[in-house]
C-alpha cells in the first residue's frame, strides 16, 4: 500500500484510491472509501463536484501509509456537520447552554485526536475544503487554533498565570470560542460572511467577475465596514446568556484585535465604557491572539472569488509584511512552522524538472522539505527511490505542487528556537 495527494486532472482511469473522498460542501459525507478503483465515469462525476485532489496509490512511498492514519480528521468533520445543522436551524440565533456542551464534546474530540497523533496532525491532512461557509470556516479555525495551542503549551501557561498549570493548558475554551468566534455574521448580509482578509474594492470586483454586483451590491448595508466589524459584539451578545466559558465570549468579541492596537472593537461598546479603545500586545487574551491569526490563515486559504488556494500562497501572504503587527510574533510563527505549506504525499516538480513527492517536513524551513523522487532515471540500483533533502540542496527548490505554480510562493523563516519537534518525530 502506497499513498499520494495528486491533482485530479493528473489522474487517469484505473488508479485505486489511498483516502477516502468527502463532498467538497458537505464535508462529512463520504463519497468514495479508500480502496475503489476510479474509472473515467467516477472521475467525471468527482469534478462535476468540486473535488479537485485525490489520494492514490505510488509504489514509490510505501513507507508513508504509517504516517497518515485513516481515522485522523473525523472530529474535526464531526464537528463541522454539528455547525452545519445549527447553523441552519438557528432561525432565532440564539445559542443556548445546550449547543455549548454539544460543542465542549465536540471540541475535546478534536483535541484527543490531535493529542493522540502529535507527530502529524497538522501534517498529514488538509483542511476542509469546498466552497468557503461560516461551518467551514469555523471548524477549520478551530482546528488550527488547537493545533497551535498544543504547541504552545509552555508559552500558553506562561501567558495565564493566575491559573493553575492544569487549569491554564486546558484548551476547550479556545475550541469552543474558535468554533462560535464568526457566529456574530449570522445578523450580517450573506455576503459579509467571508469578509475578513479581503478589502470592500476586491469583494466588489469579485462579484463583477461572477456576474452577481447588482444583487451583492443590493443586500449590502448603507456603511459595510461598520456593519462588519459589529459582529464582534453581535456574537458576543449572542453568547453571554449560553454558560460559554468566559474564554470563549473572549474570543468571539477579540478575535480581531491586533498586537499592534489597530484592531476593534473598541471595548467600551462591551464594558459600558469602564474601558476605552482596542486592545494590543498581551493585554488580549492568548487565546484570543491564536484565534486572530488562525482565522487569517484560513480566510487565505481562498481568493475573492471563493477558489481555494494552495496552502502555501497562503503562508506565504501570512508571513508578507501586508500582516506586519497585526499577531503576536510566537503564534504567527508558530502556525507558519506547524502547518505545511505543502502536505506529507503531495505530488510536486522541483525547478530541475524532476518529479517528486513531499515525505518529510522541516520546521526550520517548512517550503524546503524532505521529497522522494519519482522518475524511473531517478531509481537506485536496489531498486529504491531515492530521497532528497531540500535543506541541503539550496539550488534545488520546488517549482509545482499539485499542478500549481508556486515558485513565487516560495518563503523563508529566520532561524528560532525550535518548538517541539513535531516534523522530526516523523
Amino acid at each position: 500500500m502506497s499513498l499520494i495527494v495528486c491533482d485530479i486532472n493528473d489522474v487517469e482511469p484505473g488508479v485505486t484510491l489511498a483516502g477516502a473522498v468527502f463532498h467538497p460542501a458537505r464535508p462529512n459525507r463520504e463519497l468514495l472509501e479508500p480502496g475503489v478503483e476510479l474509472d473515467a465515469r467516477l472521475l467525471r462525476r468527482l469534478k462535476q463536484l468540486g473535488v479537485r485532489e485525490l489520494w492514490v496509490h505510488h509504489e514509490a512511498l510505501a513507507d508513508l501509509d504509517r504516517l497518515i492514519p485513516p481515522t485522523l480528521g473525523q472530529a474535526r468533520r464531526a464537528a463541522c456537520e454539528q455547525l452545519y445543522q445549527d447553523f441552519k436551524q438557528m432561525a432565532d440565533i440564539t445559542v443556548t447552554s445546550g449547543h455549548v456542551q454539544i460543542y465542549r464534546r465536540a471540541v475535546m474530540d478534536m483535541v484527543c485526536e490531535l493529542a493522540g497523533n502529535r507527530a502529524v496532525g497538522g501534517l498529514s491532512e488538509r483542511l476542509i475544503g469546498g466552497p468557503p461557509g461560516l461551518f467551514t470556516h469555523a471548524t477549520n479555525v478551530a482546528y488550527l487554533s488547537v493545533l497551535v495551542g498544543l504547541e504552545l503549551e509552555t508559552y500558553v501557561v506562561g501567558q495565564r498565570q493566575r491559573l493553575t498549570a492544569d487549569h491554564a493548558r486546558d484548551l476547550t475554551s479556545l475550541g469552543i470560542g474558535a468554533l462560535l468566534h464568526d457566529m456574530g455574521k449570522l445578523t450580517l448580509p450573506k455576503q459579509m460572511h467571508h469578509w475578513q482578509v479581503l478589502s470592500a474594492d476586491d469583494h466588489a470586483a469579485a462579484a463583477l467577475a461572477d456576474g452577481s454586483a447588482d444583487e451583492w451590491l443590493d443586500d449590502l448595508p448603507d456603511d459595510p465596514r461598520d456593519a462588519y466589524r459589529s459582529h464582534t459584539l453581535a456574537g458576543y451578545h449572542l453568547l453571554r446568556g449560553s454558560r460559554a466559558p468566559a474564554p470563549a465570549t473572549q474570543i468571539v468579541l477579540n478575535h480581531h484585535q491586533r498586537w499592534d492596537g489597530s484592531g476593534f472593537p473598541d471595548m467600551s461598546d462591551a464594558t459600558e465604557s469602564r474601558r476605552e479603545g482596542t486592545q494590543q500586545g498581551e493585554a488580549i487574551h492568548i487565546f484570543s491572539r491564536i484565534v486572530a491569526a488562525a482565522d487569517v490563515l484560513d480566510h487565505l486559504m481562498h481568493d475573492a472569488s471563493g477558489k481555494t488556494r494552495p496552502a502555501v500562497s497562503a503562508l506565504s501572504a501570512l508571513a508578507s509584511r501586508q500582516f506586519e503587527g497585526w499577531f503576536d510574533p510566537v503564534v504567527r510563527d508558530t502556525l507558519l512552522r506547524c502547518i505545511p505549506p505543502f502536505v506529507i504525499g503531495s505530488q510536486v516538480t522541483l525547478s530541475d524538472g524532476r518529479a517528486a513527492a513531499v515525505v518529510r517536513p522541516s520546521v526550520e524551513q517548512p517550503c524546503r522539505p524532505a521529497v522522494r523522487l519519482l522518475g524511473e532515471a531517478d531509481r537506485e540500483a536496489d531498486g529504491c527511490y531515492p530521497t532528497l533533502d531540500l535543506r541541503e540542496t539550496p539550488d534545488v527548490h520546488i517549482a509545482t505542487c499539485s499542478g500549481h505554480d508556486v515558485a513565487q510562493h516560495l518563503f523563508a523563516l529566520e532561524e528560532r528556537r525550535p518548538l517541539r519537534r513535531i516534523a522530526e518525530a516523523v
